[in-house]
């Protein structure tokens, strides 16, 4: 048995009071031992790059861990950013053999506020400069959460020399955003008074000032898109969560315009065809979980999908 002594362990002092059996007292150094390398595992991952550099006058965080080509540059979801997006278990997975970047956009997390009219254009140009000053070459395996999706498309048409591989993950289909505003139809239609008024809030926010967490101009955003070449013959995995391919139902749902219904289903047909047809080096897989954020609820889908690519490259 122990006496009235102490342990100091990563400089905390423990304080071993008297027990009586030797159970208490291999237990209390179980959870010591289980604690300090639950800590020194965590400290292992450090980033080689942890700061903010000027683009264009907007103060752009980055942080980069690891080394090797190619780099795994990682665009998160709408609003996603490096401190709250949950991708640690993919970095300590992967970067003891790649380079992998993760950043704030402009208006997010450590990020400074973007200034003037602000589109997908505007980030893909932040993002190639930061990689630039970030000193983080090509060529890249470029990794998309959701929204995330679209700077890589835009990216891949400007820059496609820098561009080896794409992972989509659960990704916002590409015409969405117009798909959206194309479904109301008021000269043919009829709408109700709601109706109506929800047409018109969502044809402000479109025509107008933008009304989303990053202040994105998605009018200007989905012409980009669309106008953006697609990815050719380079290997392309799309990641969906389990249940992601909706399945509308076959009456039309209480509130909805028969038209505008109609509308939407078919555009979600045809974007969703769009995004599985982008390249001739495809690959469609489905996650086991129905979480939106595959990365956090099942981490080893996404690394699985990103060795395949990186296996892709050394063949």
């Amino acid at each position: 048995m122990f006496l009235g002594t102490s342990l100091v362990v990563n400089g905390y002092t423990y304080k071993l009071k008297k027990e009586k059996g030797m159970i208490k007292i291999a237990g209390f150094f179980i959870f010591i031992l289980a604690t300090v390398f639950n800590a020194y595992g965590k400290q292992q991952i450090k980033p080689s790059i942890a700061t903010s550099f000027q683009v264009e006058k907007v103060n752009l965080y980055i942080e980069c861990y690891g080394q090797g080509s190619p780099a795994i540059i990682i665009n998160a979801g709408l609003g996603g950013t490096v401190e709250k997006d949950g991708w640690r278990e993919l970095i300590k997975s992967l970067h003891l053999k790649n380079t992998l970047c993760v950043y704030d956009r402009a208006n997010l997390g450590k990020s400074g506020k973007s200034i003037g009219h602000y589109d997908v254009g505007t980030i893909v140009e932040h993002q190639n400069l930061l990689l630039q000053k970030a000193g983080v070459k090509p060529p890249f395996v470029m990794v998309g959460h959701s929204y995330g999706a679209y700077p890589i498309k835009l990216f891949n048409h400007l820059y496609p020399e820098k561009v080896a591989a794409i992972l989509l993950v659960d990704p916002s289909l590409y015409g969405q955003f117009k798909s959206h505003i194309n479904k109301w139809d008021p000269v043919n239609d009829k709408y109700n008074a709601e109706t109506r008024n929800q047409m018109e809030k969502e044809l402000a926010s479109w025509n107008g000032t933008p009304n989303n967490i990053e202040n994105i101009n998605n009018r200007t955003s989905s012409i980009l898109i669309e106008n953006s070449s697609d990815f050719g013959d380079k290997p392309y995995v799309l990641l969906w969560a389990r249940d992601a391919i909706w399945q509308p139902p076959k009456k039309i749902p209480d509130g909805w315009h028969p038209a505008v219904w109609e509308r939407i289903k078919k555009s979600y047909v045809l974007d969703l065809e769009n995004m599985q047809t982008l390249s001739k080096n495809i690959k469609i897989t489905f996650a086991k979980t129905p979480e939106h954020y595959i990365h956090k609820f099942e981490p080893e889908a996404v690394i699985n999908e990103i060795n395949y690519l990186l296996n892709k490259l050394e063949e």
